[in-house]
């Protein structure tokens, strides 16, 4: 017994075995991490080139905004996100905020999952017809 308790054989497979999930863990979650503020980035140029085209024509509506955000997204994510378009009259024109909301899910294996949700507001003065 004295002998194989004096044995180190193995020390650095066990030490691999006890430390190999928690790094895999942590490497895993800041992948997810950076995929999720990935998604957050391409969900706002989403927004930023619907609310150029609202530039270009006000009379856009809010299902053809959708579709402009949607196909943005299409190409890199496949984010869920509801657009809504709100029209304020002021003294000095037209102000159009678009909003994106987005609730992203973030999970790490071994821990729980959950939801991080997420708005973005762009808002754009529009030209005014003469």
């Amino acid at each position: 017994m004295r002998r194989l308790a004096r044995d180190v054989r193995g020390g650095g497979a066990i030490e691999f075995a006890m430390c190999a999930p928690v790094f895999l863990m942590l490497v895993v979650g800041i992948v997810q991490f950076g995929w999720t503020q990935h998604t957050f980035s391409t969900i706002r140029f989403a927004l930023q080139q619907a609310s150029r085209s609202l530039v270009i024509d006000p009379n856009t509506t809010e299902a053809a905004l959708q579709a402009i955000v949607d196909a943005r997204l299409a190409r890199g994510t496949n984010a869920q996100v509801d657009v809504t378009l709100v029209k304020t009259v002021t003294s000095n024109g037209t102000i159009a905020t678009l909003n994106g909301a987005y609730a992203a899910t973030f999970g790490v294996p071994g821990l729980a999952s959950f939801r991080i949700p997420y708005q973005v507001t762009v808002t754009t003065l529009l030209r005014t017809t003469p």
